[in-house]
């Protein structure tokens, strides 16, 4: 379970891309949404902690493996209990919701079912095989959640989401996570269906939302996360550039405040790619992130920066965009 987001600013040439493809076309949504829904549960890999177990025999490693196993149990059972609740309290989508392991889903896949749609997760990783056949960037993750007909298995899924994230990200989840995940899944699928769109992933959603949006951008009340500006810009010197009223909250503040429904523009920055090539020599890669202004509790998205293939991808925000947003008309 690698569940740290990690970034490299490098130019890559000639790179793969791991990305955001869902393959329903918009006039199947209505099946999928009118099926049973399960929501998959995540099962422990015993043989995973068992190799972890052994190497924490070994008094150097004992600190570093026994940590691993409890944030990986941790993680399995925070996942499940979260997931549920929110699924309870915010999806309403399906005509019913039943829970079952990933065991017996893979069962009912090998058994062709067809009766169900299953919200399920996995990890879109950016593992790459060099000519003697060892993988690399095992690291790089976009936690994912996948929508889909049961009899399409794990691959071409029908809708998929990376997740964003509202704190920083150490092998853990939060309610805020889900609430807002779902919230926003929900409203990009209703575009899809709304406008016809195939494979039409969620970055390419906030960039027409926010092309429409933009004008509705108020100069006041706006929110980052206190860690998202950029080391060389400041928050003074955002308030200047924009000529309105942004202010800082903490990651317990934002979780606080998309668990409670709370009406505010958040800036919050989503993965929607991995990139993996080649800079020179050296292989490299980095996860690409759309910045966006949303509103937490009604789900609009003002603004999306970042997105375009060429620019730099991260999760910060700097003084000299906020002249993009104040420029909107």
């Amino acid at each position: 379970m690698k569940f740290n987001l990690l970034l490299f600013c490098f130019l890559i040439v000639g790179g793969s891309v791991q990305a955001q493809y869902s393959y329903a076309k918009s006039e199947e949504f209505a099946n999928i949404q009118a099926r049973p829904l399960i929501v998959e549960q995540l099962e422990l890999d015993t043989k995973l902690i068992e190799k972890w177990e052994k190497k924490a025999k070994k008094a150097k490693k004992a600190a570093e493996y026994n940590t691993k196993i409890s944030k990986y149990k941790a993680f399995v059972t925070d996942y499940n209990t979260l997931m549920n609740k929110a699924v309870e309290e915010h999806w309403g989508l399906n005509s019913g919701v039943t829970y079952k392991t990933t065991s017996e889903v893979k069962q009912m896949m090998k058994d062709d079912s067809e009766e169900y749609t299953v919200l399920w997760y996995s990890e879109t990783d950016s593992k790459r095989r060099d000519e003697y056949g060892a993988t690399y960037f095992p690291n790089l993750t976009a936690p994912t959640l996948n929508y889909s007909r049961i009899e399409k298995g794990r691959f071409k899924t029908d809708y998929c989401y990376f997740m964003h994230f509202s704190h920083k990200r150490a092998e853990k989840v939060e309610y805020s996570d889900f609430v807002l995940s779902l919230k926003l899944m929900k409203q990009h699928m209703d575009y899809i269906v709304a406008n016809d769109k195939k494979k039409y992933a969620f970055h390419e959603y906030a960039e027409d939302q926010a092309e429409e949006n933009c004008k509705d951008l108020p100069n006041e009340g706006l929110f980052l996360r206190d860690a998202s500006i950029h080391k060389k810009s400041t928050l003074e010197g955002i308030n200047s550039t924009y000529g309105g009223t942004v202010a800082t909250l903490t990651d317990e503040e934002i979780q606080q405040a998309i668990e409670q429904n709370e009406d505010r523009i958040v800036g919050m920055f989503f993965p929607f790619s991995i990139v993996v090539g080649n800079s020179g020599p050296l292989s490299v890669g980095r996860v690409q992130y759309v910045r966006c202004f949303v509103n937490i509790k009604t789900g609009k998205i003002y603004t999306a920066h970042g997105s375009k293939m060429g620019q730099f991808f991260d999760a910060y925000y700097r003084e000299k965009e906020f002249k993009k947003y104040k420029a909107c008309d």
